[in-house]
Protein backbone atom coordinates (compact mmCIF):
# COMPACT_ATOMS: atom_id res chain seq x y z
CA UNK A 1 0.00 0.00 0.00
CA UNK A 2 1.13 3.59 -0.99
CA UNK A 3 1.83 6.11 1.66
CA UNK A 4 -1.26 8.07 0.80
CA UNK A 5 -3.42 4.92 1.28
CA UNK A 6 -1.31 4.19 4.47
CA UNK A 7 -2.65 7.81 5.80
CA UNK A 8 -6.14 7.21 4.59
CA UNK A 9 -6.64 4.40 6.64
CA UNK A 10 -4.96 5.68 9.58
CA UNK A 11 -7.06 9.07 8.94
CA UNK A 12 -10.22 7.06 8.48
CA UNK A 13 -9.35 5.13 11.82
CA UNK A 14 -8.93 8.10 13.62
CA UNK A 15 -12.52 9.22 12.49
CA UNK A 16 -13.82 5.91 13.63
CA UNK A 17 -12.42 5.93 16.77
CA UNK A 18 -13.58 9.74 17.49
CA UNK A 19 -16.75 8.48 16.15
CA UNK A 20 -17.31 5.90 18.48
CA UNK A 21 -16.15 7.63 21.42
CA UNK A 22 -18.53 10.64 20.55
CA UNK A 23 -21.23 7.77 20.67
CA UNK A 24 -20.62 6.72 23.66
CA UNK A 25 -20.58 9.66 25.45
CA UNK A 26 -23.89 10.60 23.99
CA UNK A 27 -25.18 7.24 25.47
CA UNK A 28 -24.05 7.94 28.64
CA UNK A 29 -25.31 11.47 28.48
CA UNK A 30 -28.89 9.81 27.46
CA UNK A 31 -28.46 7.21 30.57
CA UNK A 32 -28.45 10.13 32.72
CA UNK A 33 -30.90 12.43 31.30
CA UNK A 34 -33.06 8.97 31.42
CA UNK A 35 -32.29 8.79 35.40
CA UNK A 36 -33.06 12.30 35.98
CA UNK A 37 -36.66 12.17 34.33
CA UNK A 38 -37.53 9.23 36.23
CA UNK A 39 -36.55 10.99 39.52
CA UNK A 40 -38.08 14.51 38.16
CA UNK A 41 -41.37 12.15 37.68
CA UNK A 42 -41.20 10.62 41.45
CA UNK A 43 -40.72 14.16 42.64
CA UNK A 44 -44.06 15.03 40.39
CA UNK A 45 -45.85 12.41 41.89
CA UNK A 46 -44.83 13.09 45.43
CA UNK A 47 -45.87 16.87 45.02
CA UNK A 48 -49.31 16.05 43.62
CA UNK A 49 -50.12 14.23 46.48
CA UNK A 50 -49.02 16.62 48.88
CA UNK A 51 -51.48 19.16 46.51
CA UNK A 52 -54.24 17.13 46.81
CA UNK A 53 -54.03 16.57 51.09
CA UNK A 54 -53.46 20.74 51.05
CA UNK A 55 -56.22 21.44 49.34
CA UNK A 56 -57.97 18.88 51.12
CA UNK A 57 -56.78 20.98 54.03
CA UNK A 58 -57.79 24.23 52.80
CA UNK A 59 -61.21 23.11 51.65
CA UNK A 60 -62.34 21.60 55.38
CA UNK A 61 -60.63 25.22 56.80
CA UNK A 62 -62.36 27.19 54.56
CA UNK A 63 -65.47 25.33 55.85
CA UNK A 64 -64.33 25.20 59.29
CA UNK A 65 -65.02 29.19 59.24
CA UNK A 66 -67.47 29.85 57.78
CA UNK A 67 -69.08 27.75 60.03
CA UNK A 68 -67.29 29.35 63.41
CA UNK A 69 -68.39 33.11 61.92
CA UNK A 70 -71.70 32.43 61.29
CA UNK A 71 -71.19 34.29 57.56
CA UNK A 72 -70.85 33.85 54.42
CA UNK A 73 -73.25 31.41 51.98
CA UNK A 74 -74.99 28.93 53.89
CA UNK A 75 -76.43 27.01 50.93
CA UNK A 76 -72.59 26.70 50.35
CA UNK A 77 -71.68 25.38 53.90
CA UNK A 78 -74.83 23.21 53.74
CA UNK A 79 -73.96 21.65 50.64
CA UNK A 80 -70.27 20.61 51.66
CA UNK A 81 -71.62 18.90 55.06
CA UNK A 82 -73.76 17.20 52.67
CA UNK A 83 -71.40 15.92 50.24
CA UNK A 84 -68.37 15.16 53.56
CA UNK A 85 -72.42 13.33 55.01
CA UNK A 86 -72.80 11.11 51.60
CA UNK A 87 -68.60 10.39 51.76
CA UNK A 88 -69.24 8.90 55.22
CA UNK A 89 -72.08 7.19 53.72
CA UNK A 90 -70.16 5.35 50.77
CA UNK A 91 -67.43 4.20 53.60
CA UNK A 92 -69.61 2.94 55.44
CA UNK A 93 -71.56 0.78 52.82
CA UNK A 94 -68.14 -0.36 51.91
CA UNK A 95 -67.18 -1.45 55.23
CA UNK A 96 -70.49 -3.68 55.52
CA UNK A 97 -69.82 -5.51 52.74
Amino acid sequence: MSDDGQLLVKELKDRVKLLFSEINRVIYKNTQLTEEIAGLKQRVEVLEGDLEVVTKKYENLKLAKAMESGYGDNRVVRQKISRIVREIDKCVALLNE
